[in-house]
């Protein structure tokens, strides 16, 4: 019965033994998967190579453009629809001089095409419409300026990142081929790191795109108010016998 009591208690001292060691397995391996997780995105960003510091440069580059156009475009592409009023009172009083000079002093697109067929008075109606419709194009094609870079950006960046990513790919599997380390950690470890090429190259694909269409059809919806405005003097001129 002694013999009986001490294996029992020995017994029961090994499996708590073993309790404690699984349990401290369990928790390095959450934590190591914890630090794995939370691991800064910027070391992992560093880690996805060469082609992660393009990406962060034509990043920079395109936050640059949807900024300065969103500056210009905000200045320039106002729409006074006050200025047709202004310039009809101005015809009617027989001020022509002074109708010009407030468009002048209005730094915007529309009172700078207005102020174009101002200038072409006393010549026909068709030559003074030609003028406003060469400077509107003068304009809009200043409008849509840098703005190709946004397109540019949004087609290459996602291929971009994904040649970073296959990159990467072969250099894991060169890696393999060397030390004929197949474990998963290796593989896992190298994976995920070349695959944020990827990712941020999407990511930054669809910035793009999304910058380069809202500002596009920005310009488009004032190029047709512009055209409408145009229309408007042109009926003010005929109607002025101007």
């Amino acid at each position: 019965m002694l013999n009986l009591g001490i294996l029992l208690q020995a017994a029961n001292a090994a499996a708590q033994t073993a309790a404690e060691t699984a349990a401290g397995t369990n928790s390095a391996a959450g934590a190591e998967n914890g630090e794995h997780v939370s691991a800064p995105v910027l070391e992992i960003m560093i880690k996805g190579g060469f082609v992660m510091a393009l990406l962060a440069f034509a990043l920079i580059f395109a936050i640059y453009i949807i900024i300065e156009r969103g500056i210009y475009l905000k200045n320039r592409a106002k729409m006074d629809y006050n200025l047709i009023n202004v310039i009809k009172d101005n015809l009617k009083d027989n001020r022509p001089d002074a109708a010009l000079a407030y468009c002048d002093r209005t730094p915007t697109a529309q009172a700078q095409v207005i102020a174009t067929g101002l200038r072409f008075l006393g010549s026909n109606m068709r030559e003074i419409e030609s003028a406003m419709e060469t400077k509107a194009q003068v304009e809009l094609s200043a409008m849509e300026s840098n703005l190709s870079y946004l397109s540019l950006i949004a087609r290459v960046a996602p291929m971009l990142g994904f040649v970073g990513t296959i990159w990467g790919v072969i250099n894991i599997f060169y890696s393999i081929s060397q030390t004929n380390d197949l474990s998963i950690a290796a593989i896992s470890d190298g994976l995920y790191t070349k695959m944020v090429a990827s990712f941020a190259g999407l990511l930054l694909g669809i910035i793009a795109f999304l910058g380069y269409q809202l500002y596009i059809r920005r310009v488009d919806r004032f190029s047709e108010r512009l055209q409408e405005q145009t229309l408007n003097l042109m009926e003010i001129l005929v109607k002025s016998n101007i």
